[in-house]
């Protein structure tokens, strides 16, 4: 059985600097500019400038980007699982 608080979703935004957020499923796409993220609430795309990954961690469900961030917004669903898998995953499996 999953650990419910693992995946519990939460975002923390620092100074417009430092985006913490854990209850992700997947990184769909990550460039300087915009990062794509499959939470547990739905879709979060995130713009900014200069964006960066301190730290990953997609069993732990926990991402860190660093830059500056310009806006974080919501979009209801989840990616179809015909779809190619995250960006991330496939890379790392």
């Amino acid at each position: 059985m999953e650990d419910k608080a693992a995946k519990q979703h939460k975002v923390t935004l620092t100074g417009r600097e430092m985006l913490d957020v854990s209850g992700i499923i997947n990184v769909e796409k990550f460039t300087d500019e915009n990062v794509v993220l499959e939470t547990e609430q739905g879709i979060l795309d995130i713009k900014g400038e200069k964006m960066h990954m301190k730290q990953l961690n997609l069993d732990g469900g926990l991402i860190i980007v660093e830059g500056h961030i310009k806006s974080l917004t919501y979009s209801e669903g989840t990616f179809s699982k015909d779809k190619k898998k995250g960006l991330l995953r496939s890379i790392f499996k």
